[in-house]
């Protein structure tokens, strides 16, 4: 059974979302999550740990010391409006959901750098491509769906202050 994070810095939360209102959120969405409930539970605490990855571009910083997952947060700003420093927002949870999918079906977010590097590509009288010395490919994939659900909380989505919304105070 998931521990769920209600925005009130549940010890040993595990997810942001039931099981149950997962399948039904997916199901809404067209995101895939696996059928067996055992199954899913894993793949959602998947998702939820893969969302720590973001928390460096996040806005501002965790509410209590001994949540697990990246939200709640204070002072953070999301289409220029400042969200409760208890919320758990509805795009959070799509992300964790977008994180469990793609795990579940088959990204492999630990992927190990094995330290190669192509210096250079070609296929004779067709292409050719030559790439820096010593350039790296990051190995871990980025799931689109959680960078696009995550992008109003990171820190690149405000702009000179804490909202988008700055005109206000000269009114």
């Amino acid at each position: 059974m998931l521990t769920i994070e209600d925005g009130t810095g549940v010890v040993s939360a595990d997810s942001y979302i039931t099981e149950a209102d997962a399948q039904t959120l997916a199901a809404t969405y067209g995101i895939t999550l696996p059928a067996v409930v055992a199954d899913a539970e894993i793949a959602l605490r998947q998702g939820y740990l893969n969302l720590n990855t973001h928390e460096i571009q996040l806005q501002e910083y965790r509410v209590y010391a001994v949540q697990t997952g990246i939200f709640p947060r204070s002072y953070v700003y999301a289409n220029g409006f400042l969200l409760a420093s208890d919320a758990i927002p509805q795009d959070v949870k799509l992300a964790q959901l977008y994180a469990a999918s793609a795990i579940s079906s088959g990204v492999d977010t630990n992927a190990v750098d094995n330290g190669q590097n192509l210096a250079s590509f070609d296929v004779k009288d067709v292409y050719s491509e030559t790439y820096q010395s010593n350039a790296r490919v990051k190995v871990n994939s980025r799931i689109q769906g959680v960078y696009n659900s995550l992008y109003p909380y990171y820190k690149a989505a405000i702009a000179g202050g804490e909202s988008n919304r700055e005109f206000e105070c000269l009114v």
